[in-house]
């Protein structure tokens, strides 16, 4: 079992609206969640079947990219994974001596 949690963006209910995806993955089978709100949210999922071709075999990119597409068709939630910002470094400077 596999769970993912995603920053997203829906874009097309009205304005675009800040929301989490979270994902459970198992073998034959995965469970989705997009929460706007606590009292606004979408639930789908997707079983294996010879039409599909299941996800097992699926990076996550790939993965994710299911989850998204089936968002879209099933719920009719079309949304954007938000940007990961790693967190920055700071350069260190070299200190520089002077010898007399």
């Amino acid at each position: 079992m596999q769970e993912y949690e995603r920053p997203i963006t829906i874009v097309n209910q009205g304005l675009p609206a800040k929301a989490a995806l979270k994902v459970i993955r198992l073998p034959t089978s995965w469970y989705a969640v997009i929460w706007e709100s606590r009292d606004h949210y979408v639930s789908f999922s997707q079983d294996r079947t010879g039409h599909n071709g299941g996800h097992e075999h699926m990076s996550e990119d790939e993965f994710l990219s299911r989850v998204q597409l089936v968002s879209s068709f099933v719920q009719g939630v079309d949304f954007l994974f938000d940007a990961f910002e790693p967190t920055r470094r700071r350069k260190r400077r070299m200190r520089c001596t002077r010898y007399a």
